[in-house]
């Protein structure tokens, strides 16, 4: 759970429910692997969710508001599937099929106010989902719909009777469930220690760490509550971003040696990257990349870059002062950094390089509502195309404010198909428009001021987003009347 969330309010309750699809799921091996893509979940915080995809390379070309998720997800991919883990009062997973337009296959619960936040495969019909707002994590199949098995994670709770498990890696046949033990009696502070709880997948039962000590023991962390994604490096070492008390700068991004099962200290800490952990990358040529968020004078997010080998802090990527930046991705095959930019007035998705920390995108790539987590699928792309390498769309409307019907011309340097997006104010789709440019790269298209059930919409302004192949045009504010 985000402080992010914490701050902005409950979220509305949404998809409790199972729901079965008819039909097998498919496997990697009747499904052809995606081009590299980054698919992006974005969300308002309160009752709605979307996801986007957007190509990795200049000109970044972005298909936005898709299809729904909840309002608090995140999302994972294996086999060829998209995994949606639908979190605080979704308590379900979403299964999307890249191949079928990003249908959804499958969803199912993983039991009513359970919390959902991670998910991690064995195999295509076996996985774990950790869930915050209970005791026992569970293993479900994936392509059937059901929980199979449940395993007891009590021993490491705190006195609220919850170890508040977190996120998952899966590295030679043991499960790392991080484990936050957070005192929600006061103000969300870690009760500490935390841990890595082990479990071997081959009998669903506890490792015990330390036989030594009474009870079951799991790796005992440096900091206190693992917060961030766990990523497993070249080196086979797991790293996970500790938060620590929010405010205070007392925690940092830990290694943690899953063949010893020890805890290795920080590859960075807190104060050095100045803020509280919230996310990081794994390095690129020896840099690596954090967002942190500090509360002076009020709270605010910022993406920093830093030295992998000593910690020390290396320069500030982008810091707009408010609290808006909530994930990143580093794309490795192209160099390039993907960060979400939740800014109210201008929010989308900035992409930098991540040799020099410059910025390549003008401005964020607006995908309808704010971009709330990214997940980078694919690794084909090994560079990025210098400029001019792809055609150029520019979208224009001839009248502003529009009366009636609106009147949008397209012209680019190369013939082919353009999809086109309404959005509102708020950020949420409203209609879908597609034109065919012609030999000469130009093209006329109207839009009749209604919604995709054909009724009017009402006055206010309104966001043109549009695509072609390879190519992304501005956004344009129009104003329906």
């Amino acid at each position: 759970m985000t402080k992010a969330r914490m701050v902005r309010g409950i979220v509305a309750w949404c998809l409790g429910m199972v729901l079965f699809i008819p039909g097998p799921l498919p496997t990697a091996a009747n499904a052809a692997p995606p081009s590299d893509y980054a698919f992006v979940v974005a969300s308002d915080y309160e009752v709605s969710g979307t996801f986007s995809t957007l190509d990795v390379l200049p000109p970044w070309s972005s298909d936005a508001a898709i299809g729904n998720v909840h309002s608090d997800a995140v999302a994972r991919c294996h086999n060829g599937l998209l995994y949606i883990v639908n979190r605080l009062y979704g308590d379900n997973i979403q299964v999307l099929d890249p191949d079928a337009a990003f249908a959804t296959v499958l969803q199912f619960s993983v039991g009513p106010g359970s919390g959902p936040q991670d998910i991690a495969f064995v195999s295509p019909s076996r996985a774990y989902v950790s869930r915050y707002e209970s005791a026992w994590l569970c293993e479900v199949d994936p392509i059937q719909g059901t929980v199979t098995d449940s395993i007891d994670l009590s021993g490491f709770a705190d006195g609220d009777g919850l170890p508040e498990m977190a996120s998952l890696a899966l590295v030679d046949g043991r499960l790392f469930v991080a484990i936050q033990r957070i005192d929600r009696d006061y103000y969300w502070l870690p009760d500490p220690p935390s841990w890595l709880a082990v479990v071997d997948v081959a009998t669903n039962s506890l490792v015990d760490v330390d036989p030594e000590a009474p009870g079951i023991q799991g790796i005992e962390l440096t900091g206190t509550n693992p917060y961030t994604e766990m990523l497993v490096g070249d080196d086979g070492l797991i790293y996970v971003g500790e938060s620590g008390a929010w405010g205070s700068l007392d925690g940092g991004i830990e290694a943690i040696d899953p063949a010893s099962m020890e805890a290795l200290g920080y590859v960075a800490t807190e104060a050095q990257l100045g803020g509280d952990i919230l996310d990081f990358t794994l390095p690129l040529g020896g840099r690596a990349f954090a967002v942190v968020a500090a509360s002076s004078p009020t709270w605010e997010s910022f993406c920093v870059s830093f030295d992998w080998e000593s910690g020390a802090f290396d320069g500030t990527v982008w810091r707009p002062g408010d609290y808006v930046v909530d994930d990143i991705e580093l794309h490795s095959g192209s160099g390039q950094l993907f960060l979400c930019d939740r800014s109210y007035t201008s929010h989308g998705v900035r992409v930098f390089d991540a040799a020099d920390d410059h910025q390549l995108t003008g401005s964020p790539i607006f995908l309808g509502l704010p971009p709330d987590d990214i997940l980078l699928v694919g690794n084909d792309v090994t560079g990025v195309p210098g400029p001019g390498a792809g055609p150029a769309l520019e979208l224009s409307v001839r009248e502003n404010p529009a009366p009636g019907t609106v009147v949008i011309e397209i012209a680019a340097d190369h013939p082919g198909p353009v999809k086109m997006a309404i959005f509102n104010v708020a950020g949420r789709l409203v209609r879908r428009l597609s034109a065919e440019t012609s030999a000469r790269g130009s093209s006329v298209i109207t839009w009749d001021g209604t919604d995709a059930a054909g009724r009017l919409v009402g006055d206010g302004v309104y966001f043109v987003e549009a695509r072609g192949l390879n190519a992304t045009g501005r956004t344009i504010v129009v104003r329906a009347h």
